[in-house]
């Protein structure tokens, strides 16, 4: 239920999972963890061989890390590449291509000590030249990063200290500067590539990670083969050394029992995005196993485009909230597998504002009322609210790419249409999606964006995240609002925790109330396995299941 615009209360929050190292001190290495699928009798792992990998068919167009936004891209890009730190099950940083670092008193300041011995799959070493050729890779408009570019947007310069120190400027002070470095998204390509052959990074990436790119098939496969050299796995990992598989390949499988009888067969060895009606047949199957984690960031949504009608009413928009039976629908599509959001960032994000749980609620008469308070009082023969001679009209956008997707869409346009919206679903490409959401083209879509910090907020509903003709932002839903951005600017730029949770919770409080997306449910990872893969590990920034200790029994 939504209740009228007030100062939110100070609520009591979960403390930040991920806390900034302390000012002028180094970060100590400790243990890291990386979960692992226990397989019954493993006995000791065995190297050799090579796995087979079902993906559902959100097959990216590049593999450049920097210049993509897609969800398997921890997936298929982490065998390749590494990364500055690695977050723990915990949510802990730790160090893995950086042994240590310091943040100045004012968090202008982050020194960066390097791991020595690491080398790109082309030979080139990694040094403080590599991190900083990264950094402005990313920020290089030339790029056209979706994500990571929006991610260090605080990133002014660098300076060499030596080999293995790198001194990083900020502009701003900014929070989550540290967590988004454990993201595939922002992880190392070799410099001699960016230097040397940039147009090559998407179509034959160069990474310093336990796999090396072998062959893209587009519309089928990716496959990578061992990296003999490896010895600089992430903390927490279960052996150092190469990876035990000889070879990986990612098969892209969009039809979901395509997937899942593949997984029976023996085509393939593991599923991810397994079919949430087959989890329970998945898990009473004696020759299969299942493994799940809960993705942190933004929660699988509705959004809503705020920057044209209908849905640049702001009543429209809780109407239509209100209207949908989230639970419902959830339940329906998932099978019982998915949990029902309770705001704009999952609960295992940092700086999740538990507080506000509860405030989002399915009301179909306080829906009504709204939209009669919008002027969308006439209702056609078909049920369908009119004003001024308009029908109540909205385009909703779908790549079918995702069956789930889909159904969500047509359960919420029978909902809609009980309140009197009519949602029109348009069946497009995903270029063709990207392209228009960018533009402002639609007035619906659906998507989840998962990231290890709550400055999702930012990348999703800052007024500066709009698209322009100067760059490509990622606020779809177009939302423009001054005491949003506001919120949204200092929990970015405090140097203290307890202040920073604070204003994301008052930043969640107002998304509520404004309502630019209607949040469905918090987006587990589901992968199952045939019982003799065993050691599968988790990418914990983001929730992806990761190889470097699996080996075949």
């Amino acid at each position: 239920m939504f209740t009228s615009p007030k100062p939110l209360l100070a609520a009591t929050l979960l403390a930040s999972l991920v806390a900034l190292t302390a000012c002028g001190s180094d970060n100590a290495s400790g243990s890291g963890d990386v979960s692992a699928a226990a397989v019954p009798g493993g006995g000791a792992p065995r190297p050799g061989g090579s796995l087979v990998l079902g993906e559902n068919a959100d097959e990216p167009t590049c593999l450049d890390p920097h210049q993509l936004s897609t969800t398997n891209t921890t997936v298929i890009d982490r065998p390749i590449f590494d990364s500055l730190l690695w977050q723990d099950a915990t949510g802990k940083l730790q160090p893995w291509l950086a042994e240590r670092w310091k943040v100045s008193d004012d968090g202008l300041t982050y020194t960066f000590t390097l791991r020595e011995g690491v080398k790109f799959h082309d030979g080139a070493r990694w040094d403080a030249e590599a991190l900083k050729t990264n950094f402005e890779h990313m920020k290089d408009p030339a790029t056209k990063s979706p994500l990571a570019a929006a991610y260090i947007a605080p990133y002014e310069d660098s300076k060499v200290i030596d080999e293995h120190t790198l001194e990083v400027h900020l502009s701003a002070p900014y929070s989550p500067f540290l967590n988004v470095l454990a993201q595939s998204y922002l992880a190392m390509i070799s410099p001699k590539q960016i230097k040397e052959a940039p147009q090559s990074t998407c179509e034959h990436p160069i990474g310093s990670g336990p796999f090396v790119f072998d062959k893209w098939t587009k519309g089928q496969s990716i496959t990578y083969r061992k990296n003999p050299d490896y010895t600089w796995g992430p903390p927490g990992a279960g052996h150092t050394g190469p990876a035990y598989l000889d070879g990986l390949e990612i098969r892209f499988l969009g039809e979901d029992a395509t997937r899942y009888n593949a997984l029976l067969s023996g085509e393939v060895n593991v599923i991810d995005n397994t079919p949430p009606s087959n989890v329970e047949d998945v898990k009473a199957n004696p020759d299969l196993g299942f493994s799940t984690v809960d993705r942190p960031g933004h929660p699988f949504s509705i959004w809503r485009n705020t920057g044209r009608a209908p849905f640049d009413d702001v009543k429209v928009r809780q109407a239509l909230t209100l209207a949908v039976d989230r639970k419902a629908i959830i339940d329906s599509v998932s099978f019982g597998q998915w949990k029902i959001a309770t705001g704009f960032v999952t609960p295992s994000t940092p700086d999740y504002a538990s507080a506000l749980e509860g405030r989002i609620g399915y009301d179909p008469a306080e829906a009504g009322r709204l939209l009669d308070e919008a002027g969308w009082t006439a209702k056609g023969a078909d049920g369908i609210r009119t004003k001024d001679g308009r029908r109540l009209t909205a385009i909703a956008l779908d790549t079918g790419v995702n069956p789930q997707n889909t159904q969500i869409l047509v359960q919420t346009q029978a909902a809609a249409a009980k309140a009197g919206i009519d949602i029109q679903i348009q069946n497009v490409t995903a270029q063709v999606a990207s392209d228009r959401t960018a533009t402002g083209d639609f007035d619906i879509s659906v998507g989840i964006w998962t990231t290890n910090t709550a400055d999702v907020l930012w990348i999703q509903y800052a007024s500066d995240n709009i698209t322009t003709d100067e760059r490509r932002g990622q606020n779809t839903t177009r939302l423009s609002d001054g005491p949003l951005d506001k919120l949204l600017k200092q929990a970015r730029e405090t140097t203290d925790g307890k202040a920073r949770a604070d204003l994301y919770a008052r930043a969640q409080a107002r998304l509520i109330e404004l309502a630019p997306a209607v949040p469905l449910y918090n987006r587990p990872s589901l992968v199952s396995f045939q019982k003799k893969v065993q050691g599968l590990g988790w990418d914990h920034a983001y929730g992806a299941v990761t190889f470097y200790d699996t080996w075949l029994g």
